[in-house]
């Protein structure tokens, strides 16, 4: 009787039940049956590791809980999304102005004739760039040109179709790629058949432009109670960030910041 009791709980610990569970289902003592697992090397000296059941139990436990966050994350952002609602012109200026603010090149002192200059690796901010440029700022599509930057790990082929899909351009505009240098000891998570590199689009005969939209970055500071500060800048003064041109006129009815002052051709300033 002895012998199977043993042989018994010998199995049921190698299929990685506990001690409690081994001896709820034998009738031997407790002690007894850590004399008959240390003798098989199945005990542990140190405090005892959680079993294979334990860890299949963890491993479902943190599935469901996995599978409820997605599901709240998803609901979340479908009925948030909703909020949004259709964007008006306005809308579109200022949310574009401040996606420019934020990454696109700003006029300096040492660059004073910079063009307008939008990099990202969001399809969804160039986009709203690209869109933001033309119906807002007046850019033609022949005006646009792109770049697009990959490490020397990517595909070149592969991004190009990424994006040109992406942003409904021919991939032929996406012929231009710089390569940056690949580091073997670098911690990138940007790697893989999802990793697409980023795109550099420039506006072509854009200095006045980038300056005027310096100025509807002023506005926005003077509306905030920095005017102050921003109605001294000049392209003149050694000042960080974004230098100010003309400021914005804000209509109310009838909206259209750029009017007639379309960027159509180069003007002198773009030649300097």
């Amino acid at each position: 009787m002895k012998r199977s009791e043993r042989d018994g709980a010998l199995r049921l610990r190698r299929q990685g039940l506990t001690y409690e569970a081994i001896l709820r289902q034998s009738r031997v003592a407790k002690s007894t049956l850590w004399r008959w697992l240390k003798a098989e090397g199945l005990v542990e000296t140190q405090p005892q590791r959680l079993t294979e059941l334990k860890r299949i139990a963890q491993r479902k436990g943190a599935a469901v809980v996995k599978a409820a966050r997605i599901a709240r994350t998803q609901a979340l952002l479908e009925a948030s999304s909703q909020e949004i609602g259709v964007l008006s012109r306005r809308d579109l200026w200022l949310l574009g102005l401040a996606l420019y603010w934020a990454e696109g090149a700003k006029q300096k002192p040492g660059n004073v004739s910079a063009s307008v200059i939008f990099t990202n690796s969001d399809p969804l901010a160039i986009k709203l760039f690209m869109r933001w440029a033309q119906e807002i700022c007046g850019v033609s599509e022949e005006q646009l040109s792109f770049e697009l930057y990959l490490h020397e790990t990517g595909d070149a082929q592969r991004a190009r179709s990424f994006w040109s899909t992406q942003l409904q351009v021919p991939v032929e505009k996406l012929a231009h790629v710089r390569w940056k240098r690949h580091r073997p000891a670098t911690r990138r998570t940007n790697v893989g058949d999802a990793y697409h590199g980023l795109v550099r689009v420039r506006v072509a005969c854009s200095s006045a432009l980038n300056r005027r939209i310096a100025g509807w970055i002023m506005g926005v500071g003077n509306s905030l109670g920095s005017g102050a500060m921003a109605a001294h800048l000049t392209l003149d003064q050694k000042t960080p960030g974004s230098n100010p041109g003309s400021p914005a006129l804000l209509m109310e009815s009838g909206f259209d910041p750029i009017g007639d002052v379309a960027v159509q051709a180069c003007d002198r300033d773009d030649a300097l």
